[in-house]
């Protein structure tokens, strides 16, 4: 069996360099490639031989999924201060912004799943005292970026007057004194405040939903619905190869709504995924390492021939789905260490923090969009890390404040 395993990694490996190298039309050197082949492939079954032993043996590493949360909150500060936009690296903008970070938030919305699942085996209430916990923070967070979210309204005043002028003056008061509340409750419970905050309400929605439908119906039909849901959210990635019938509906849409980036089209799947994974008392992780490879693969390949289409936006790539899946089963079952460092606290406050971060350096100048790339990362980063410290050490000391 294990020889049999060897035989499929190679084929595969070589296989994928192979396409790899005719799709960008590079001239390979065969020496060098075959080494590069027999390394990756003799790491890859060396990794899938320890994700199987541990996966026989039941060890869960939850630390890991930890880490991953870690490294995404850090690709996520990398996808939006964009720092190899204006600094001549197109390619290296487009990896970050169209393929690596595209799986960020995915991880995030199963990995929340996930922990749901288990943690209700000791409480079946979990989901409703998780989302009355959330809350607080959330609003907190949405305070602390008001101002920002302000100070962005009086730099587009001129913009925003244009559109208020248009108002008879009879209507102009009765409109600001209901429109005003209106659009701040439509922005907490859709968009966020800020734009990396909606993620908190698209958790909470899910979690509610998924809360819901599991106390009268089966769980997969969920993921089905969650599913079809999904691939309307996609279009908004493809909509400059869908069908102009297609297309001409769905503007109705973002015309109203502007995006698919919410807990409907998006976030509920992969929060119903991680749950359902969490839910299984064994995963099946036979070749898992290596199909992860492939949708490595698929996800760079798909977002290579879609890079000159008209887009919407690209927050949401099909080929995420097999990717995140086994990016998950193989992160968990990978290995047995432990770390004392709090990466779970580090993920959180880098993700809530990093774009008031991001906006302060560009406001007052001490960065600009022609900054030294890797100096922008660094110095995001490093105050980032330094921010977070300090709200982890509140955390703990005050164990009771809502942030």
């Amino acid at each position: 069996m294990r020889n049999k395993n060897a035989i499929i990694i190679t084929l595969v490996i070589s296989l994928l360099s192979l396409l790899l190298c005719y799709l960008n039309k590079w001239q390979v050197n065969y020496i060098a490639l075959f080494i590069c082949i027999i390394i990756i492939s003799f790491l890859t079954m060396y990794i899938q031989n320890n994700i199987d032993k541990n996966a026989l043996n039941n060890h869960i590493n939850y630390n890991n999924l930890d880490i991953l949360k870690y490294i995404c909150a850090i690709l996520i500060l990398i996808l939006h201060l964009r720092p190899f936009l204006h600094y001549y690296y197109p390619n290296v903008d487009f990896a970050f912004n169209n393929i690596i970070t595209r799986i960020c938030v995915p991880i995030f919305f199963m990995i929340t799943g996930y922990f749901v699942a288990k943690k209700e085996k000791d409480n079946p209430n979990y989901i409703i005292s998780y989302c009355k916990k959330m809350i607080p923070s959330y609003l907190i967070y949405s305070l602390a970026y008001l101002p920002i979210l302000i100070s962005y309204a009086y730099d587009n005043r001129l913009f925003i007057m244009s559109y208020l002028e248009r108002i008879p003056d009879i209507l102009f008061i009765p409109l600001m004194v209901i429109g005003f509340p209106l659009v701040m409750l439509v922005a907490l419970v859709y968009a966020g405040i800020y734009y990396h905050l909606w993620y908190f309400p698209a958790v909470i929605l899910s979690l509610l939903v998924l809360n819901k439908w599991k106390k009268h119906f089966k769980l997969k039909y969920l993921l089905i619905i969650s599913f079809i849901l999904l691939l309307f959210g996609a279009t908004e990635t493809y909509y400059g190869i869908l069908p102009l019938a297609i297309t001409q509906i769905i503007k109705f849409y973002f015309d109203i709504f502007i995006t698919t980036r919410n807990f409907l089209f998006f976030g509920l799947f992969y929060t119903v995924l991680g749950y359902w994974i969490g839910k299984k008392d064994k995963l099946v992780t036979n070749h898992c390492f290596i199909l992860l490879i492939i949708s490595i693969f698929l996800l760079a390949l798909e977002a290579v021939l879609l890079r000159n289409t008209e887009r919407l936006n690209s927050n949401i790539l099909l080929s995420c789905i097999p990717l995140t899946y086994f990016l998950f089963v193989s992160v968990i079952f990978i290995s047995k260490k432990t770390t004392k460092i709090n990466f779970r606290g580090y993920s959180k406050y880098y993700y809530i923090v990093h774009p008031m971060i991001i906006y302060l350096l560009f406001k007052f100048q001490i960065l600009n969009i022609y900054s030294n790339p890797y100096w922008q990362i660094f110095l995001v980063l490093a105050i980032t890390h330094l921010l977070s410290l300090i709200l982890i050490k509140l955390k703990k000391q005050f164990k009771n404040l809502p942030i």
